[in-house]
């Protein structure tokens, strides 16, 4: 059983919290870490934790909290937790824009993805995880272009970020550049070949796209093998 130690204030003692135990109602936890001052780290695998139970509200509640003007002010010189807790809120709310199908509500989500992105570059303009999530809003939003040298911009300081990679691969084959986005997913798989089944899929779509029927069903077995030899959720 997955635990986390929430550190007692002014103690030696800790507050155990089984992930797999989590409370429904999140204010519950939230009143834990806000009253014993947690690190955020301990948030996001909180949050995280709720995000993968299928628990989206308590997610969205765990971050918005951990991304509010008091949380900002005493951990000011917690960067690094701080940038992911407001680009979880950025990919989070693009993912929305992009499902939504109703235009008004479409663009309200757009709008708070790209607050909560911007509000992660005034940290660190440099970020690599912020531009990733910005080209994946782009992406979302169609702004194709955009997109392809947002990703650019990383890969010209990390040839080899995997994200940026797989977006740009993303951007390549929504133009219908179906060989060079292939190249773009089989650079990600080798310098990362534990990439998820989804990385095998873009393959195999490429492949198909290209004619080469025989290769895409390889590369789609590859991904239905990959994906059963997963442990349980």
């Amino acid at each position: 059983m997955a635990c986390v130690y929430i550190p007692v204030q002014n103690s030696e003692e800790e507050v155990r919290v089984a992930l797999d135990q989590l409370p429904r109602d999140a204010t519950d936890i939230l009143d834990i870490l806000k009253a014993e001052q947690a690190p955020l780290d301990l948030w996001l695998i909180i949050a995280r934790e709720y995000f993968k139970q299928g628990k989206i509200e308590q997610f969205r509640q765990i971050l918005e909290e951990g991304s509010g003007p008091e949380i900002e002010e005493y951990y000011a010189d917690v960067r690094y937790e701080r940038i992911a807790i407001l680009n979880a809120l950025g990919a989070y709310y693009s993912y929305l824009g992009k499902i939504e199908t109703k235009q008004r509500e479409k663009e309200e989500h757009f709008i708070q993805a790209t607050q909560f992105y911007n509000r992660a570059s005034r940290i660190d303009m440099h970020e690599p995880s912020t531009w990733v999530g910005k080209g994946q809003l782009l992406l979302a939003k169609g702004d194709v272009d955009q997109a392809f040298n947002t990703f650019k911009i990383v890969l010209d300081g990390d040839r080899d970020n995997v994200p940026a990679l797989l977006g740009q691969a993303s951007v390549q084959f929504t133009r219908g550049r179906y060989s060079e986005s292939l190249e773009l997913y089989k650079r990600a798989l080798r310098v990362y070949p534990d990439c998820p089944g989804a990385v095998r899929l873009g393959i195999g779509l490429c492949r198909y796209r290209l004619g080469q029927f025989e290769k895409a069903r390889q590369a789609f077995e590859r991904v239905l093998q990959v994906e059963s030899n997963l442990p349980p959720k």
